[in-house]
Formats: C-alpha cells, sequence, structure tokens
C-alpha cells in the first residue's frame, strides 16, 4: 500500500468549473500582478497534475517568483495532514466501497487504483470521494505538479510559507459532501474514464494557453452531454470553487497587506465574476495581467 500517492485535496480544483460566463477580463490569464496599499504582489493559477509540458516553469512566473518576498500555497502538505486526509478519506465504521456503489464498479476503482500501489483491500476503505479525487490525475507520475515546483524552490530559499487553507478546511469541503451525490459523481466517473482522459487533456491545452473561459466549456459542454449528473455537480462546484473563493480571496491579503508575496492557487478559483481577483478587486485591489 502507497499512501504517499493518495493525492490531498486540493487537486480537486482542477476538474470543477467556475460558473461565470460572457467575456470578461478574467476569463484568460495564469500570472497577474495585483497591487494595494503595500506595493505588488503577484498571484499565479496553477493546475495540479503532473505532466512533462510542465516541467519548467513560464519566464515570467520565474520572474516574478524571483523577487517575492514570500510564497503563499493553496495548502502546504506535511506528514501530520497526509495522514489525516488519509484517515478522513476512510470509512471508520465498517462501511465498504463495495457496499456503497456495487461490485462491478467497485472492480473498475480497484484497477484504477493498482495503479497508484493502492490494494483492494485498502481501496474498500475508502469514502467515494477519496476513489473520485484519485481518478483525476492519471499522470501523476510523469512529472512534478507547479505547486510542489514552487514549494521546492521556496524551501530552497529558505522564503517565508504560508496556506490558505488547513487540512481541516479540506477535508470538510468533501467529507460533507452527499453521499448520494458522491456515489453518483463516482459511478458516473468510473463509467466514462476514457472520455474523462480525453477531457483532461484538453484543459491542460487549454491551461497552457491560459485560457480559463476555455477550461469552462469544456466542462459545460460535457455536463450538457451528461445532464443526469448535473445536480451532483453543481453541488460540488459550490463547495469546491464557489464557497472557497470567498474564504481564498479574504485569506489572501493577509499576504497582500505585507506586499511582494508570490500566491499560487488553483487557476479556476482567478476565472470570472466570482473568482478571488475580481473579489480582491471589489476590496480594492487591482489586478493587471501578466501572462
Amino acid at each position: 500500500m502507497k499512501r504517499r500517492a493518495f493525492l490531498l485535496a486540493a487537486s480537486a480544483a482542477a476538474f470543477v468549473p467556475g460558473r461565470s460566463e460572457g467575456a470578461g477580463r478574467f476569463d484568460r490569464g495564469l500570472l497577474w500582478r495585483v497591487t494595494g496599499k503595500a506595493g505588488a504582489s503577484h498571484v499565479y493559477g496553477t493546475i495540479h497534475v503532473g505532466d512533462p509540458r510542465l516541467a519548467q516553469l513560464p519566464g515570467a512566473v520565474t520572474k516574478a517568483f524571483g523577487g517575492a518576498r514570500a510564497l503563499m500555497l493553496e495548502f502546504l502538505p506535511d506528514s501530520y495532514s497526509r495522514e489525516r486526509f488519509l484517515e478522513a478519506a476512510m470509512f471508520q465504521d465498517g462501511q465498504t466501497l463495495e457496499a456503497k456503489i456495487g461490485t462491478d464498479d467497485f472492480e473498475r476503482a480497484c484497477r484504477h487504483m493498482a495503479v497508484i500501489g493502492l490494494s483492494r483491500e485498502f481501496v474498500n476503505k475508502l469514502k467515494p470521494w477519496g476513489v473520485l479525487l484519485n481518478l483525476q490525475n492519471p499522470k501523476a507520475a510523469q512529472g512534478s505538479p507547479l505547486d510542489s515546483q514552487l514549494l521546492d524552490l521556496a524551501r530552497g530559499r529558505r522564503m517565508p510559507l504560508a496556506q490558505i487553507e488547513g487540512v481541516e478546511e479540506q477535508i470538510f469541503t468533501f467529507d460533507e459532501f452527499p453521499m448520494d451525490s458522491q456515489i453518483a459523481l463516482l459511478k458516473h466517473s468510473l463509467a466514462h474514464g476514457a472520455e474523462l482522459a480525453a477531457l483532461a487533456e484538453r484543459t491542460l491545452q487549454a491551461y497552457l494557453e491560459a485560457d480559463l473561459a476555455g477550461i469552462w466549456r469544456l466542462r459545460r459542454q460535457f455536463g450538457a452531454r451528461h445532464p443526469q449528473i448535473a445536480p451532483h455537480q453543481a453541488i460540488l462546484d459550490k463547495r469546491v470553487v464557489h464557497d472557497r473563493n470567498v474564504v481564498m480571496a479574504f485569506r489572501m491579503q493577509r499576504e497582500l497587506r505585507r506586499g511582494n508575496a508570490f500566491i499560487a492557487l488553483g487557476a479556476l478559483h482567478l476565472y470570472g465574476t466570482d473568482g478571488v481577483l475580481a473579489r480582491l478587486e471589489a476590496d480594492g485591489y487591482r489586478a493587471t495581467r501578466l501572462l
């Protein structure tokens, strides 16, 4: 059993769409200069996957990061948070995944989880959301996610580190997600694996083009083809993106008030009128796209 292969909750932001529609200032762009009373900081939208195409940070990002005073990430994993998150993702009362989703889907889940080294016995203890998160990153072994790259660079420079969310907040996002919605989304993902893999590739392409609205359109089109999961997806959208945007925009200001910070978080948290950039501007900051 490879517990370290089990992904933390932040990965989910990569596959949940935003809600805003129509052309807008925050439809495109991954790197932004955010200016307030303390001067300029930078906000960078990442994607929580490993892929060779993400192996090198863009030059503009490297330059902005190089002059930063401190790094703030969506989440800072450590040994305790990994164990705590894993504990929360597992049934503690004797329930099993197979009983929740049925034998056929359980077998499909085991085949997917075997790729990251998880045994049948371990998978059977996972809640549906624990499996669902780990279906989203099939290329995890092919490269280091951008957040991890930035964290390694910051530690090498002994930069001050901060996080937007704690592990209990990330756990709450998923553990309070209704069980019927967990089951519906997991069963749907298991039944449409090839389509979701193709969607993940197109999503990464849109990310590489800094096209946040394009990522939203891809997800919206996928949802339109599968209206039976729309109510469940809407609940997940609210919990994973929209509710967290409010908190994130507030928490980011701890570092923005000090100035010269580099803040990295999932790119779709930047998108649209519900995103953190729009919320920061509503609080008096000014965002300027750099990339």
